[in-house]
């Protein structure tokens, strides 16, 4: 959703960034605390090229958040966080998405969300899924932004192996959403909440 990032970033909304682990597990030809500082590096440095002014890292162990999102804090930790920052919208990964981590955090979000009194309205963006969902689409138009979104997915040297499969994809579904739209370029949500 880098297209949307650095256009709600021109439109001066700040954007509040959450990641939920590392990603220590995803090299496993690297030790874990190489694999930790260089994705905290490179999403220090790509957050600060897209605008993204709050980064925030809950540091739960990777490929276990099914797990870790059992704990209580962690709940309490992502309440406080919408408490605290008041979102107009919030994005999760899609419950589609076959990254079980991923699906833990649409889980855990989803979860958080509903039982706040005030309603925040909640968008699944597409990683890793192919199936559609059957929420109400929404489409971005991001053709200013599509140069700034492609930039933005290289900065993640660490994850070149996975960001390489995501390259060709991010392309051809921006392109194929912005046509479907009468636009160059679009991303494309679903609303879940």
């Amino acid at each position: 959703m880098g297209g949307t990032i650095a256009k709600y970033v021109a439109e001066k909304k700040t954007i509040v960034k959450v990641v939920f682990s590392h990603g220590e597990k995803s090299s496993p030809h690297l030790q874990e605390k190489f694999v930790k500082k260089a994705r905290f590096l490179e999403t220090d440095e790509a957050s600060a090229f897209i605008g993204i002014k709050v980064n925030k890292n809950l540091g739960l162990k990777d490929t276990k958040l099914k797990q870790e999102i059992e704990k209580d804090f962690v709940a309490e930790h992502v309440e406080k966080l919408i408490s605290l920052y008041d979102p107009e919208k919030i994005f999760v990964p899609s419950a589609l998405d076959p990254h079980p981590d991923h699906q833990a955090v649409n889980i855990l979000v989803l979860q958080v969300v509903k039982s706040l009194v005030k309603h925040y309205p909640v968008y699944s963006y597409e990683v890793w899924n192919l199936v559609r969902e059957e929420h109400p689409r929404v489409y971005v138009d991001i053709s200013s932004f599509m140069d700034i979104k492609m930039q933005y997915i290289r900065m993640f040297k660490s994850q070149w192996m996975y960001m390489f499969s995501l390259y060709l994809p991010a392309i051809f579904r921006s392109f194929y959403y912005g046509r479907k739209n009468n636009l160059k370029y679009a991303e494309r949500f679903y609303k879940i909440l």
